[in-house]
């Protein structure tokens, strides 16, 4: 806990792996905090941001893909929308779009946005990726686990 308060002070962002009550705090105290799901115990699952499903250290890759495939998502969604709104605004105080025809396209907007994001489910872990991991033991780690 003490390691990563004192990185977190240091506006260095961190990240941690955990599954146990001695966890816990450290889990609480990082940037992103994330809980081995199935051993985990409820109050770790509790103290991170993500719990993870399975025990395999090894979908960390995966989870990093799949948030960043999901922000981008978002990102095109919001843009879509606020695009799609903006001009349906523009033609409505022009007269060319008629009031039934704007509730017509803000719900063709909302179905494309879900359709979009429905994307999202087709993603599996098909990712070949292979970490390395190295147990670096030094005074101030004590066996810190940096990949």
């Amino acid at each position: 806990m003490n390691i990563i308060k004192n990185l977190e002070d240091s506006k260095s962002p961190t990240c941690m792996i955990g599954d146990g009550v001695n966890d816990a705090l450290a889990l609480k105290y990082s940037s992103v905090g994330i809980s081995m799901g199935a051993i985990g115990s409820d109050i770790a699952i509790e103290a991170s941001d993500i719990a993870l499903a399975s025990d395999d250290i090894k979908n960390i890759p995966y989870l990093l893909y799949l948030s960043k495939k999901t922000m981008k998502t978002i990102k095109l969604n919001v843009t879509f929308s606020l695009a799609l709104n903006f001009l349906a605004i523009i033609l409505a105080m022009t007269g060319i779009l008629n009031p039934v025809v704007g509730a017509l396209v803000h719900n063709l907007g909302s179905v494309f946005v879900i359709l979009n994001s429905a994307k999202l489910l087709k993603t599996r872990n098909n990712l070949d990726l292979h970490i390395k991991i190295e147990y670096e033991v030094t005074n101030e780690s004590k066996g810190a686990l940096i990949v």
